[in-house]
Order: C-alpha cells, then sequence, then structure tokens
C-alpha cells in the first residue's frame, strides 16, 4: 500500500493507494505550525505504507514537518512529486517547467489519462487556476485568480467598512446588503472567468471537449456553471498515483 498526499495551501488531502486501486480519501484543514499533531490523529491508526508519496505547494516548512513525522513513525522518507516537460502523454506548455504547480500538472496528467480528450480543468481552491489540454495531450496553459475566500479577506483586510464574511451564500441578481455583494461579487467574478475561458476553447474543440472541476470549492461553482461539469476530487491524487505507479 502507499499513501498519496496533496498538500494544498489550506487543505492537506490524502488516499491510499492499493492493486485494487484508490481507498480511504480524506482531507482536513491545516496549520502550518501544527501539522504533526493532525497527522498524529489521522494516521496514528493507518498500516505502514510501502512508500509516501507527496505534491506540494506549500512551502518547504510544511514539506519539513512531514518528512520528519514520516521518518520518526514509519522509518522512511516520502518521494516528492516534480513537474516535467513530458509525463504520461501530456506536453508541458510552459518554458520554464518548475513554475507550474505540481497540482496543477498532475491534474493535467490525470486528465488525460482518464479521459485522452481535449479538456478545460478548473481547480476552485484558495486559488483558482484554469487549464486546457488539446486532443494531442499538449499542455495549452492556464490562468490564475484568487479563489473566493482569498478575495473575500483581501477586501476585508484592505477596507475599513467591509467586514470578515461567513457562511453567506450567493444571492441570484444584485445584492442588497454588504455582505451579499461581496459574496456574490466574488463568486461570480470566478463563474465568469471560467465560462469565459470555456467559450474560447469550445469554439476549436467543440463537443469533444471535456469540463473536469476539483479543489474544495468545487461543488460551490460548478452549480452556477451554465455547461455539465464533472466533478473530479481526487483528480490531483489521481495523478500523484500514476507517478507513484510509474516508480521502478
Amino acid at each position: 500500500m502507499n499513501l498519496l498526499v496533496d498538500i494544498g495551501n489550506s487543505r492537506i488531502k490524502f488516499i491510499q493507494q492499493s492493486n485494487a486501486g484508490l481507498s480511504g480519501y480524506r482531507a482536513f484543514v491545516y496549520d502550518k505550525t501544527g501539522i504533526a499533531e493532525n497527522l498524529d490523529q489521522l494516521w496514528g491508526d493507518l498500516p505502514q505504507p510501502e512508500q509516501v508519496w507527496i505534491a506540494n505547494v506549500a512551502g518547504g516548512e510544511v514539506a519539513d514537518q512531514m518528512v520528519r513525522w514520516v521518518d520518526l513513525h514509519w522509518h522512511k522518507k516520502p518521494f516528492f512529486a516534480v513537474v516535467e516537460k513530458e509525463a504520461s502523454g501530456v506536453t508541458n506548455a510552459y518554458t520554464e517547467i518548475n513554475r507550474l504547480g505540481i497540482d496543477r500538472w498532475l491534474a493535467i496528467t490525470a486528465a488525460w489519462h482518464k479521459y485522452k480528450s481535449p479538456a478545460c480543468i478548473v481547480s476552485c481552491g484558495t486559488a483558482v487556476t484554469i487549464d486546457g489540454l488539446d486532443g494531442q495531450g499538449m499542455h495549452l496553459g492556464g490562468l490564475i485568480m484568487p479563489g473566493i475566500t482569498m478575495m473575500q479577506q483581501s477586501l476585508c483586510k484592505t477596507t475599513s467598512a467591509i467586514p470578515y464574511i461567513k457562511d453567506v451564500q450567493v444571492t441570484a441578481g444584485l445584492a442588497s446588503n454588504t455582505e451579499l455583494a461581496v459574496v456574490t461579487g466574488c463568486t461570480v467574478a470566478v463563474v465568469s472567468l471560467i465560462e469565459h475561458v470555456l467559450h474560447d476553447m469550445q469554439r476549436v474543440h467543440g463537443k469533444k471537449l471535456k469540463y473536469l472541476i476539483t479543489g474544495g470549492d468545487s461543488e460551490r461553482i460548478m452549480d452556477l456553471l451554465v455547461d455539465e461539469f464533472i466533478h473530479e476530487p481526487y483528480l490531483v491524487l489521481e495523478g500523484l498515483a500514476l507517478v507513484a505507479g510509474n516508480k521502478p
């Protein structure tokens, strides 16, 4: 059994990989200074994995804590996935390949492995990313914008009249108070960008285009999109499974 770990900017997701496939998916919000306590609770009873594979976009401090925990409890050194120029039939569009986030790269390779089709791959988390794939496995590049919560927090921090907003639902049309105006405005901005990119890609790829969405805010966003997206909650981990499966 392998343990696959996706360290995002606000959540850590993990899943077990065996000959029977992927199972036991869990996710938790973490504090960068208290990861060991989270892992004690969540991983303390797991069977010892043969390998631990990690996709990390949260920086060296978080990675170091993960390495120490795995070494202390399982006496193993985890493997960290890296972005490549080509992998799993996909060619990276970035000229500086290491500037592409490993989460995006793994989601792209997983999408191609599953569908072998042109695709628009949307990830809605701390940041919102949109990546394109053509019908030959060529990455077309992508876009990045702040996620819904980040946009709201930015407004809260940089203005005096907008309070911290929590548990406010998006309204239809224009809002009648500040909280609704902020939440709806930030959400519609994300939806509008996604639909703009889709419109451009649809003109080129037509009905062959697959619409894929992942990330913590994905279900919240996909309910507002005109086009029907396929919800792929484990897409990054599925890409990581491909990397682990190709390890000699």
